[in-house]
């Protein structure tokens, strides 16, 4: 039971007035939980779904609304297809069309302008460009704060390696960046520079469900060596093992090595079992999904080789001096620096990172005639199909949906950038071997919240910055200083800031696909209401020891919803099994006639290094196609 059960919703703020969608583009409406139906076209259904949006760029485009949603589960469900001959021709031919307008897809047009050059389209069916590498903004007493809904890290790149090379291409002109310093008269503490650090003053929490009334907090954990936390001796002393016995065994040193692959026949719940000597309750029980290494789903589920993938794959990126850098939206900044190098008319002022952040996105230029770059947002492409046999069509005939009509454009090769879910459902004449290997993709949902607080005082109180907890929504949160980029150089317990929760649904146990499936299930069937209800309930009780007040103490809640957010590699993805090809490898190693397929997905990793990298090997695949 909650600690605010039976106090109404009155009590957690549920009715404060910049929880709904009262601020549209900064503008405060006429009234509190007035919908403008000039700016939102879709019905209070789907807006009790969607939810409050924020301010600026981003306000209609908070991770998967309901509108994007149901026009991807249209089209999956092949609810176009009579109408797909009746399509308006646009009468439009394109050197080049991609398909997905996130990291990949905007890569894949930076790579396609400076090799090639020609006319290029991107279509993407979301109403902002970025894929999950968008942000959220929030108005808190005039405050502007800005928090990121999924891609969210970078390392500091190598010199003179592949990232940096493309990062000097769009005009990332820094390898990291300068963060906030400490605001006001209180004893400084330690802040992490994004959601994942762990800063001394971090804490753990055990609710409810170890049997304590009120939960228990346990300050500087593995400092104090778990001492009082709820937990068995066994318990305990596995998870002390995890932290502390150095994982000593072999380690692949590149990508397909022998160590690779011998990695990739077994479970990282496995191999965590087996390296650090805890046992297989302890990973499902205190370890998932957070030990899923990025992938959205817990251990159980996972390759092995999830553990090293990245390091393998960009070994030359990272300073540990310098640690995990980060805008403060996430790899948004990225998003936008392509976006202004491809149609640099859509950003007023130069091409650097302060300008480009700052700006706002002058969305009549991203499609305009005759640019040789157009981005054409809102826009859900239904089929791609080749004008007859595939090995010698001269084109490509896309259909897209946009604005409740389907048009059609031609192209002559294309790059489908979009994810796995996806593709092999647009692509018609796709063949079945790529078919069977998209059947061994698997993705899992996240819901990442974003919870605007007027200050984090009551954290401060706590003595803690950051902490994790087990049961509930989500797993962990972490106050983090921003680089100075946002406007003001110093932060403190009574800034305004936004807290980042990650919601994951392993079930660890289930097969794999169950699992996804099952997690969407559950994201999709919750409205915003009863999501925001559980984080005011959780976060106060959580937090009730210093001072909380959901009511006074939340500006405004922010839910992105991503259905397919993780690939979800199990064991046999990145090398194969029984002698047979790697999955993602049907989809690499050749274009299937003048389709080439990018996204991330087929790295087996989410990182937007991979993203830019698959782009630019489609990219390459087409050249003189």
């Amino acid at each position: 039971m909650s600690a605010y059960d039976g106090r109404g919703d009155d009590r957690l703020g549920m009715h404060e007035p910049i929880s709904r969608r009262d601020f549209v583009n900064g503008t405060l409406a006429a009234g509190a939980g007035m919908l403008l139906p000039n700016v939102l076209s879709m019905p209070l259904a789907d807006d009790d779904w969607t939810g409050y949006g924020g301010v600026g760029d981003y306000a209609r485009s908070n991770g998967n609304t309901y509108e994007v949603m149901s026009a991807a589960h249209a089209m999956r469900d092949g609810r176009y297809e009579r109408s797909i001959a009746s399509a308006v021709d646009t009468g439009e031919t394109y050197d080049l069309a991609i398909v997905g307008g996130g990291i990949s897809g905007l890569a894949a047009a930076v790579f396609f302008q400076k090799r090639e050059g020609g006319r290029c389209l991107v279509l993407d069916n979301h109403p902002m460009f970025g894929g999950e590498a968008k942000r959220n903004e929030f108005l808190v007493d005039g405050q502007r704060v800005v928090a990121h809904q999924g891609s969210a890290i970078f390392l500091v790149p190598g010199k003179g390696g592949y990232t940096e090379s493309f990062y000097d291409t769009i005009g990332m002109d820094r390898r990291a960046f300068e963060y906030q310093r400490w605001r006001g008269p209180d004893p400084e503490m330690p802040l992490a520079k994004s959601p994942y650090d762990q800063p001394r003053n971090y804490g753990f929490y055990f609710g409810p469900g170890f049997g304590v009334k009120p939960g228990v907090w346990v300050l500087d954990p593995w400092g104090r060596k778990l001492e009082g936390a709820p937990l068995s001796d066994a318990a305990k002393a596995d998870l002390l093992r995890w932290r502390t016995v150095r994982d000593g065994g072999p380690r692949p040193k590149t990508e397909g090595d022998a160590i690779s692959r011998q990695l990739d026949t077994i479970t990282l719940e496995d191999l965590l079992i087996q390296r650090h000597g805890i046992s297989r309750e302890t990973v499902r029980t205190f370890l998932s999904p957070v030990e899923g290494g990025g992938y959205g789903l817990g251990p159980d589920a996972l390759s092995g080789y999830c553990a090293y993938a990245i390091e393998t794959e960009f070994p030359e990126d990272g300073d540990d001096a310098l640690g995990d850098q980060m805008f403060p939206d996430g790899n948004a900044g990225f998003a936008r620096l392509m976006v202004k190098t491809l149609v640099p008319e859509a950003f007023d002022g130069p091409r650097t990172v302060e300008a480009v952040w700052h700006d706002r996105v002058r969305f009549a230029a991203l499609d305009r005639a005759g640019r040789p770059t157009r981005i054409r947002l809102g826009a859900t492409v239904v089929r791609v199909q080749h004008a007859g046999d595939p090995t010698s069509a001269s084109h490509v005939a896309l259909t897209y949906a946009k604005g409740g009509r389907l048009f059609r454009v031609r192209a002559r090769k294309v790059v489908m950038a979009g994810g796995s879910w996806t593709t092999k459902h647009v692509v018609h004449d796709l063949p079945q071997s790529h078919r069977d290997a998209y059947a061994q993709f698997y993705r899992s949902p996240c819901l990442m919240a974003n919870v605007a607080v007027r200050n984090w005082r009551f954290l401060y109180r706590m003595g803690m910055t950051g902490c994790r907890w087990f049961g509930g929504l989500g797993d962990y949160l972490a106050v983090r200083k921003m680089p100075t980029l946002v406007g003001t150089d110093t932060f403190g317990p009574d800034s305004p800031t936004a807290l980042t929760i990650k919601v994951l649904f392993a079930r660890p146990g289930l097969p794999i696909g169950e699992q996804g499936s099952r997690g969407r299930a559950e994201l999709f069937a919750t409205s915003f209401a009863q999501y925001e209800r559980a984080f005011r309930e959780q976060l106060g009780d959580m937090f009730s020891a210093g001072g909380f007040d959901p009511r006074r103490d939340i500006a405004g809640i922010i839910l992105n919803r991503w259905g397919h957010a993780y690939v979800n590699p199990q064991p046999g993805f990145f090398f194969g099994v029984d002698g047979k090809p790697a999955p993602r490898d049907v989809l690499r190693d050749r274009p299937h006639g003048r389709i080439a397929f990018a996204n991330t997905d087929l790295a087996g990793a989410a990182d937007h290094r991979n993203s830019i990298r698959e782009a630019d090997r489609a990219v390459r695949q087409l050249a003189g196609a």
